[in-house]
C-alpha cells in the first residue's frame, strides 16, 4: 500500500475481490465499506424502485430492513421458523401481496434458511431473491456458497464475524455480470471501473447516482491474511458448538439448542459464528453469567417490526409469535477460535448452577476472571466495544505496543517566501523523503499527488495498527480514540459538536437526513463540482436544483442561488472549491432570509478561515472529507460533521450507526446507516493532526508563489486563483486556461502532472439528467470545466519542482 500510494479501492482491494472469488466459488465479489452499505446497493442495482415492497423476516439485525428503506423500498415483515431462526416459506407465501417484488431471507447464526423452498415461493409470485448473506462466510448447501442462490448475496467483514476485517468492510456476492458492473458503479460515486493508481477517477462521469462505499486497503489486506486460517477457525468453532451442545443438552431450564438442517453428504455445511440458545428466564441468566465473568449477548431483544425506528410502517400491533418468543428468549454464548474448551465447560457449569441452584449454605466458588463477550453482530451502542470483541481473555493481559516517538515536525515554522522567490524549502533533516534538488529533479516526474504520501509514517501507521490490533478493549469502531479525535477537532474549530462518519460523502447524506431533508425537498447545489454534491441530495430521496458558479473563483454565485430558490426549497448547500471558500457571509444572509436550512460543503476546506470563521461553522452544519489526498488526508475513507448545533450532532451521532442512541443495544430509534469511523485511522489522524498547521502553510506558500507567477499572465488566456489568504482553502490549486488542453499535454511532456476537475458539469452528467430542466442552461459551469486545470500544490513538492512546474507554464503562456 505504501509503494503504490493508493490505500482505498487499490490494488490491495482488487486482489482480495480475487480471493474471495475464488474461496465462495462467486463468479464476482465486489468489496464495499460494509455489510449495510452491500444491501443497499444490492437491491439498488436489482432495480428496486420507491415503493417496492421487500419481504425479511421480523427477527435479524436491524439493518436487515433499514437497507430496504435506504434503497427506497419497503419491508414487509414475515415469521421465522423457530428451529433455524430464518424466514418461514409456509408464512412467506401467505405474506406476499401484488407490491411484493423482492424476498430478503437472512442466514442467522450457525445455518441457512431453506432456499429450496424459499425460491419455489419466489417463483410463483415472480419475485426477486436477494440473500443477507452477511453472517454467512462459508456456509454452503448443495455445494454452493450462502449469497448464491438467487441474484447476489453479501457479506460482511465486521470484526466480530468469522472472518472479520479491523474496521467495517462488506463485500457484494453475486454470478451476474450486469449486476457486478451495477454494484461496481454505485460503490464509487456512480463511476464505473478501478484506479490503481495513487489518484482517484474523480474527473470521470457518473452515469448513475452513487455513493461512496469503498473499502479500505488496509481492511483488503487485513482479511487476505486472516482468510488463510479461514477453515481452521470455522472447524475449531465447530468444534466448541459441538462442546456446548454435549454439555447443554437435557439441561434444565435451557429451552432450545441450536440445529442444524445440513446434510454434509450432499455438500452442506453450517459454520457457528454464534451459538444461540434459549433459555426460560433469559434475562436472569444473563445477569447470573455477567457476575461470573462471562460475556453474553442478546439477539435480538426487539423483533424489527416494534423497532421504534418502523412505527410508521404500522405493523407493531401486527403478531409474529416465533419472532416474538426469540426476542425474549435467546441468548448468545462466547464462541471464537481462540475459546479454550474449558471456558466452555466453566460457562456450561455456570448455566446449570443457573438452571440447578446448588445447596445454599454451601461455600460459593471464587469469582473466575471473565471469558469475554459473546463474539457477532453489527455494533449496537454508540462504541462499537468490547461486547463485540472477536477475541477472549488472553488478549486482555496483552500489553499494547508502544509506538516510537513522533518524528519532528516536517516544517519549520518561516516567514513568507519574498516577492519572485519560491516557497523555502522543508528542513532536509525533519522533511518528509522528497527529490533532491539537483539537476535529476529538473527533468524526474512531478506527480499531481505524491505516490509516497505518509511515507514517512510508514512506521507509525504500523505501529498503531498493532496498538489497535491488541488493545484489550478491543474497540475497532467507534472507540476511545475515535471519541478523543473528535475532541481535537471541537477544541481546533470552537464548534459545539464533531462527528467523525465513513466519507465526507456520508457526512453530507447524514446531515441532510438529520435535518429531515428528504422526498419532495429541494436542494439548491453548485452545477460545477464533484458528484456528490448533487448525489447526496438524490440518495436522500431529495431533488438537486443547480446553479451557476462564479466565472473566477468558480464557486456557486450567491445571485444564481437566490433566482433558483422555490417554494419547495429545504436548503441551501454551498461549496468550497479548489483554493477558494464560498461567500459564506452572502449564504448565510439568504438562508436567514427564505428561512433555510444552510450545509456548507467544506469537504475540501479544512483549515480555511473566512473573517474568523472557520469553514465548516458558517452554516447549520459543515463537513470534512480525510480521504488520503485532502490536505488532512489519512490512508483510507473518513469524514466529519461539524456543527454549532447538539442537538442536530446528537441525531448526526445516531444516524451514523443504525439509529441507536447508545444507550441500549438493538433498538433503533432512527432508519439510520452504518457510517461509523474505525480506531486506527482515528489513531492516525491524532499521530499526525500537530503537523497539520504546518502541511497547510506549505501548501498556502507555494499557492502564494504560483498566484505571484501566473498573476501577470491574464492576457495569454492564463488566470489564477484570486491573490490573498483570507477565504482561501490549498486542496488543489486550479487555473482558467484558455488552451487547458494544450498547456496539459505541454505539462506531461515536462513530466509534469495535472488534472482537469471536472470536464463535465453536474447537469450535463448522466446520472443528474432527469434533474436538469431542457429550459434552463449554466454557461459559467461549462466554461469551467472546459478551461480548469488543477497543478500540483502537495507538501512534500521541493522548491525545485514548484519553480519548474511554474516555469513551464510562464513558458507555454510566452509561446502563445
Amino acid at each position: 500500500m505504501f509503494d503504490s500510494g493508493k490505500f482505498s479501492h487499490g490494488a490491495q482491494v482488487a486482489e482480495w475481490e480475487e480471493a474471495l472469488s475464488a474461496l465462495t466459488g462467486a463468479r464476482y465479489a465486489v468489496a464495499v465499506n460494509s455489510g449495510t452499505d452491500a444491501l443497499v446497493l444490492l437491491l439498488r442495482a436489482c432495480g428496486l424502485r420507491p415503493g417496492d415492497e421487500v419481504l425479511v423476516p421480523a427477527y435479524s439485525f436491524f439493518a436487515t430492513a433499514s437497507a430496504v428503506v435506504l434503497a427506497g423500498g419497503v419491508p414487509r415483515f414475515v415469521d421465522i421458523d423457530p428451529a433455524t431462526y430464518a424466514m418461514d416459506p409456509v408464512a412467506l407465501a401467505e405474506a406476499v401481496t401484488p407490491a411484493c417484488r423482492f424476498v430478503m431471507p437472512v442466514h442467522l447464526f450457525h445455518g441457512m434458511a431453506d432456499m429450496a423452498a424459499i425460491g419455489e415461493v419466489a417463483r410463483a409470485h415472480r419475485l426477486t431473491v436477494v440473500e443477507d448473506s452477511a453472517e454467512a462466510i462459508g456456509m454452503r448447501r448443495g455445494g454452493r456458497h450462502a449469497g448464491l442462490f438467487g441474484a447476489g448475496g453479501v457479506l460482511s467483514f465486521f470484526p466480530s464475524k468469522t472472518l472479520g476485517a479491523l474496521g467495517d468492510a462488506g463485500a457484494v456476492l453475486t454470478d451476474d455480470p450486469e449486476l457486478a458492473c451495477a454494484v461496481d458503479a454505485l460503490r464509487h460515486h456512480g463511476r464505473a471501473g478501478r484506479t490503481l493508481d495513487n489518484f482517484p477517477a474523480i474527473a470521470t462521469e457518473s452515469s448513475r447516482p452513487g455513493v461512496n462505499s469503498k473499502m479500505d486497503d488496509l481492511q483488503a489486506a487485513v482479511l487476505l491474511a486472516k482468510s488463510t486460517t479461514l477453515e481452521e477457525d470455522i472447524a475449531r468453532r465447530a468444534a466448541l458448538a459441538a462442546r456446548y451442545t454435549e454439555r447443554l443438552h437435557g439441561m434444565p431450564g435451557v429451552l432450545r439448542l441450536p440445529r442444524s438442517t445440513a446434510r454434509p453428504e450432499r455438500g452442506d455445511r453450517d459454520v457457528f459464528y454464534v451459538y444461540l440458545i434459549e433459555a426460560e428466564r433469559r434475562d436472569a441468566l444473563v445477569a447470573h453469567l455477567d457476575s461470573r465473568g462471562i460475556g453474553t449477548e442478546v439477539y435480538y431483544p426487539v423483533p424489527l417490526h416494534r423497532q421504534p425506528a418502523f412505527a410508521g410502517l404500522g405493523c407493531r400491533d401486527r403478531r409474529f409469535p416465533h419472532a416474538e418468543a426469540a426476542a425474549g428468549r435467546a441468548v448468545a454464548l462466547p464462541l471464537y477460535p481462540d475459546l479454550g474448551i474449558e471456558e466452555v465447560d466453566r460457562v456450561c457449569e455456570a448455566i446449570a448452577d443457573f438452571s440447578i441452584p446448588r445447596n445454599p449454605r454451601a461455600p460459593r466458588a471464587a469469582k473466575a476472571p471473565p471469558t469475554g463477550r459473546a463474539a457477532g453482530g453489527e455494533a449496537g451502542a454508540e462504541q462499537a466495544g468490547a461486547g463485540d470483541a472477536p477475541h477472549g481473555t488472553h488478549d486482555a493481559d496483552a500489553a499494547p505496543v508502544t509506538p516510537d516517538a513522533a518524528p519532528a515536525t516536517p516544517y519549520a515554522d518561516a516567514p513568507p517566501p519574498k516577492p519572485g522567490t519560491p516557497p523555502a524549502t522543508p528542513d532536509p533533516d525533519t522533511a518528509s523523503p522528497t527529490p533532491a534538488a539537483d539537476a535529476t529533479s529538473r527533468t524526474a516526474p512531478v506527480p499531481f499527488f505524491p505516490r509516497h504520501l505518509f511515507e514517512a509514517d510508514r512506521k507509525e501507521l504500523i505501529g498503531l495498527f498493532r496498538e489497535v490490533a491488541l488493545d484489550p478493549s478491543q474497540r475497532f469502531i467507534l472507540g476511545s480514540r475515535t471519541e478523543e479525535f473528535e475532541r481535537v477537532l471541537r477544541d481546533s474549530l470552537g464548534a459545539s459538536d464533531v462527528v467523525l462518519c465513513g466519507s465526507g460523502t456520508s457526512a453530507l447524506e447524514l446531515v441532510l437526513t438529520a435535518m429531515e431533508v428528504g422526498p419532495g425537498d429541494e436542494v439548491v447545489v453548485p452545477a460545477f463540482g464533484c458528484a456528490p454534491l448533487a448525489a447526496a441530495v438524490v440518495d436522500i430521496g431529495g431533488t438537486p436544483v443547480f446553479a451557476d458558479i462564479d466565472p473566477h473563483t468558480m464557486v456557486v454565485d450567491p445571485d444564481d442561488v437566490e433566482r433558483r430558490i422555490g417554494p419547495r426549497t429545504a436548503a441551501l448547500m454551498p461549496a468550497h472549491m479548489f483554493s477558494v471558500m464560498a461567500d459564506m457571509p452572502r449564504f448565510t444572509d439568504l438562508a436567514r432570509r427564505h428561512g433555510l436550512r444552510l450545509v456548507e460543503d467544506s469537504a475540501v476546506a479544512q483549515g480555511a478561515v473566512l473573517g474568523s470563521t472557520p469553514a465548516g461553522l458558517w452554516g447549520d452544519a459543515g463537513v470534512f472529507s480525510f480521504v488520503q489526498v485532502k490536505s488532512c488526508g489519512m490512508p483510507g475513507e473518513g469524514g466529519a460533521v461539524v456543527t454549532r448545533n447538539p442537538r442536530l450532532a446528537e441525531r448526526v451521532r445516531m444516524l451514523r450507526n443504525h439509529g441507536q442512541d447508545g444507550r441500549q443495544r438493538f433498538v433503533h430509534h432512527l432508519v439510520g446507516r452504518n457510517s461509523r469511523f474505525d480506531e486506527v485511522q482515528a489513531a492516525f489522524q491524532l499521530h499526525r493532526f500537530d503537523g497539520f498547521p504546518e502541511r497547510l502553510e506549505r501548501r498556502a506558500r507555494i499557492a502564494d508563489y504560483y498566484t505571484e507567477r501566473f498573476a501577470p499572465l491574464a492576457e495569454q488566456g492564463i488566470v489564477p486563483p484570486p491573490a490573498g489568504r483570507d477565504g482561501r482553502c490549498y486542496y488543489v490549486y486550479t487555473l482558467l486556461v484558455e488552451e487547458r488542453d494544450a498547456l496539459r499535454a505541454h505539462l506531461g511532456r515536462a513530466g509534469v502532472a495535472s488534472h482537469v476537475y471536472y470536464p463535465l458539469p453536474l447537469p450535463e452528467q448522466s446520472a443528474f439528467a432527469r434533474y436538469a430542466p431542457a429550459s434552463q442552461e449554466w454557461p459559467r459551469a461549462r466554461a469551467a470545466a472546459a478551461r480548469a486545470l488543477s497543478l500540483p500544490v502537495h507538501h512534500l513538492l521541493t522548491d525545485a519542482e514548484v519553480e519548474r512546474v511554474a516555469d513551464r507554464v510562464c513558458a507555454f503562456a510566452a509561446g502563445r
